[in-house]
């Protein structure tokens, strides 16, 4: 029998060097085909942000068209435009104006102001209506340097001196949801009545619309920027309002009216007024002469009298119809009313926080008011300022004394010679002397629901007898009063929704806050 000697020293295979080298070889293919995919949806996501940002810009654009043409004011126009459900402020809490589409929050501005085109003259205007910079005043660079990349509709920090530039560039920077500086009286060109040349009785020739969508969600700049223009659509026959002047002094100081006087450019039918932009009633006259009163009310001691028009600016309006009910132009004019100081802060309340008092009280309802002040009363001697100037509707004393001791607050607002004037003091508030905070919530998840975070709880509860939890408070990103974030409105409220998330997570905490606003310890934080 043929045996044939095996020879390993034939036999073939890899070495492990070789093997080391093909592993080493796939891993790196494998993680370079990882950052291709990674790349892609990061495209995809900052395409799918700016395809919805866009449809939502041409959605608010479409709706400008919808809205009669005097209506179209840079102070109605948002306002007009959010009537639509679909466009409607997804938050009513949070500044700005927001609308959400498929798990983005997107923030909105709009501004409209009328333009008197040079070519057939020009006419004596309201500055509070017409545009104050050509719109090619701003470069698409000028835009992006004040826009930059954070998604904020109030721009960068050079944004706030950045005069025009922010009309044309759409920003908002009072977060109202309203361009600011778009209009001749925003930047101080013209407070009132415009002069023209004279030879243009409807100055309004067409209105242009600035809307700006932000977003924080993908890469790139982040905001869709449009400007686009509306025809008066120049009803030849119809009368317009040429002129709407007052005798009063303004701003008003005393009385309790102010008297119109309104001129058309053709006989009117009649000529209804209003007061920003509500109906009011129909003026005295007739052909192209009328006159109307506005009735301010008495001046109150305590508390606003039966009727007043608290001190404030005001727009005043008329529009002329013939008698087939046609309208052209209408005029406006801002009144400033100043015939008190402000009247007493509502609701204040105070209450022990640990090592600090919370101070919080109600908004005044005048249109003037500059901000608040808050006193501590000792019980010798003059009242201790806690809170300076402050626009918000809550303070801390973070140095208070022990024991229950008072505080009362003031607005304040400006006297006709442009000084600071505090108004009547509120009712004290005292802090109660004995008080045990309420218990921590317990048991604090997030979850995610249509792709915005939701809190929920268990109930806490408060050892003191005949106290209890009036709410809880949601801190977001912080422990600090800065991160105090939003609240419940009673305590029997145990879930909250953040809508203002952006898609960017958050970390949040929650406390109860009993009767006497001690809060609890913290329960959290969850991230989200």
């Amino acid at each position: 029998m043929d045996r044939r000697r095996l020879d390993f020293k034939d036999e073939k295979g890899f070495s492990i060097i070789e093997v080391l080298v093909a592993a080493t070889i796939l891993v790196t293919g494998l993680f370079g085909t990882a950052i291709m995919i990674d790349m892609a949806d990061a495209v995809t996501v900052t395409a799918k942000a700016r395809e919805q940002a866009v449809s939502l810009q041409r959605e608010v654009v479409e709706e400008l068209r919808s809205v009669s043409y005097d209506e179209l004011t840079p102070a109605s126009a948002g306002a007009a435009v959010r009537t639509n459900p679909s466009l409607a402020d997804a938050s009513l809490t949070d500044p700005g104006w927001t609308v959400r589409r498929r798990g983005i929050t997107y923030s909105v501005a709009v501004g409209v102001c009328d333009v008197d085109d040079p070519r057939d003259g020009t006419g004596t205007h309201d500055g509070a209506l017409f545009c104050a910079a050509d719109p090619g005043a701003s470069s698409a660079e000028d835009c992006d340097t004040l826009l930059g990349v954070d998604g904020s509709i109030q721009g960068t920090a050079a944004a706030a001196t950045a005069g025009a530039s922010v009309g044309t560039c759409g920003i908002d920077l009072d977060l109202d949801g309203t361009v600011d500086n778009l209009t001749e009286a925003s930047l101080g060109i013209c407070l009132l009545i415009c002069p023209g040349d004279g030879t243009d009785p409807v100055p309004s020739d067409y209105k242009r619309a600035v809307v700006l969508v932000r977003w924080n969600r993908g890469g790139g700049s982040r905001y869709a920027l449009q400007a686009t223009t509306i025809p008066n659509p120049g009803v030849a026959a119809a009368p317009s309002v040429s002129s709407l002047t007052t005798a009063d002094s303004v701003p008003v100081l005393s009385g309790t009216s102010v008297t119109f006087s309104a001129s058309t450019t053709a006989s009117a039918a009649a000529v209804a007024w209003y007061v920003d932009g509500t109906a009011q009633g129909t003026a005295s006259g007739a052909g192209t002469g009328w006159s109307f009163s506005w009735p301010l009310g008495s001046v109150g001691g305590s508390e606003p009298g039966t009727g007043q028009v608290l001190d404030g600016s005001y727009l005043i309006g008329a529009k002329a119809f013939d008698a087939h009910g046609q309208f052209a132009t209408a005029r406006q004019l801002t009144v400033t009313l100043n015939r008190r100081k402000p009247y007493a802060v509502r609701d204040l309340d105070a209450g022990r926080n640990g090592s600090v008092i919370d101070i919080e009280w109600r908004a005044n309802p005048e249109r003037d008011i500059e901000g608040y002040r808050v006193y501590r009363q000792p019980l010798l001697g003059s009242p201790v300022l806690v809170c300076a100037l402050t626009t918000a509707t809550s303070c801390q004393d973070i140095s208070p004394p022990g024991g229950a001791p008072s505080y009362f607050s003031v607005a304040l607002d400006r006297t006709p010679g442009g000084d600071l004037r505090e108004g009547d003091p509120s009712a004290s508030a005292s802090v109660a002397a004995l008080n045990t905070r309420p218990t921590a919530p317990t048991n604090l998840q997030v979850a995610t629901v249509d792709g915005a975070p939701v809190l929920t709880w268990s109930a806490a509860s408060d050892p003191d007898l005949g106290d209890s939890v009036a709410y809880y408070r949601v801190y977001r990103d912080g422990t600090d009063v800065a991160a105090r974030y939003d609240r419940t409105s009673t305590g029997d409220e145990l879930t909250w929704t953040d809508a203002q998330a952006g898609g960017i997570a958050h970390t949040y905490r929650v406390v109860a806050v009993d009767q006497n606003m001690a809060e609890s310890t913290f329960a959290g934080p969850v991230t989200g």
